[in-house]
């Protein structure tokens, strides 16, 4: 595992207006967010780049996201401790060896994501030294991931990192499940945008939020929520490139920062806090 200070890249060698489902204000008052930097819509190269310079700058990533043909869209924080390494341009066996190189030097996946066909995905990920229980799944159907869901939490183990990738017809997940921090959690996966909509009006009026989130190829959205009495935060969902610019800005004037940001097919869903 590659620290902070020797970043590890792996690089591929693969070559509608913001429509938002619903928002929580911002609480007056808020805290202010951590010093922070976003990215989305990002070649290969360009995020080798961008990675290059926040590492040196001394920030942390906290999420990535590959999606359409190998667009990368990540969220750094400033600060941090702890031996960290990110990777992108993977193909499934090449996130295989680097999850059992990791496994070795006492690593896991914090945050994983990716896109394309089943039968040639193209993963990026991020690893970090822990000790504590975790569980990683991918190429996992709809149905084998309901029950994986059902297993690891069974094993108190909650959903921490969600992606949906492969094709409209043939949909896959992969998932990191880690040492549920406290609090009630719960999952959706399959949603359509109305359907969507409706768990978070009913999660909302329950004291939930979503606190992850994903977009399928097939436009169906996967959610994790969570009760933490987190006051101040905003969702949005079926945003474009240019709409998801919109609510970025829009929010960090507000003092709300992005804390996931996933996309598929030109597609966006974000969560701000």
């Amino acid at each position: 595992m590659r620290t902070s200070k020797k970043i590890a890249l792996v690089t591929s060698v693969l070559a509608a207006a913001a429509a938002p489902m619903a928002a929580m204000a911002p609480a007056a008052g808020a805290q202010a967010a951590p010093a922070w930097y976003a990215y989305h819509g990002l070649s290969a190269q360009q995020s080798i780049a961008k990675v290059n310079q926040l590492k040196d700058q001394g920030y942390h990533p906290i999420t990535v996201n590959v999606s359409d043909g190998e667009r990368y869209a990540g969220v750094w924080v400033k600060g941090g401790s702890g031996d960290w390494g990110i990777w992108q341009g993977m193909s499934a066996s090449g996130f295989q060896k680097r999850f059992d190189a990791a496994m070795k030097e006492g690593a896991q996946p914090t945050s994983v994501s990716a896109t394309g066909p089943a039968d040639s995905p193209v993963f990026t990920a991020i690893f970090e030294k822990k000790s504590s229980a975790f569980l990683t799944k991918s190429n996992l159907t709809p149905a084998a991931f309901g029950t994986v869901n059902k297993q690891a939490a069974a094993k108190g183990l909650a959903l921490a990192s969600v992606d949906a990738y492969g094709t409209p017809g043939d949909i896959r997940y992969v998932g990191v499940w880690t040492a549920n921090s406290g609090g009630s959690w719960y999952y959706t996966y399959g949603k359509s945008k109305q359907q969507h909509e409706a768990e978070f009006n009913a999660r909302r009026a329950k004291g939930y939020r979503p606190v992850k989130v994903s977009v399928a190829p097939d436009g169906t959205y996967s959610a994790v929520w969570r009760k933490d009495g987190v006051k101040s935060w905003a969702h949005y969902v079926d945003m474009n490139a240019s709409g998801y610019q919109k609510r970025f800005n829009d929010l960090k004037a507000k003092g709300l920062y992005p804390v996931q940001v996933n996309a598929e097919n030109g597609t966006y869903a974000a969560i701000w806090q």
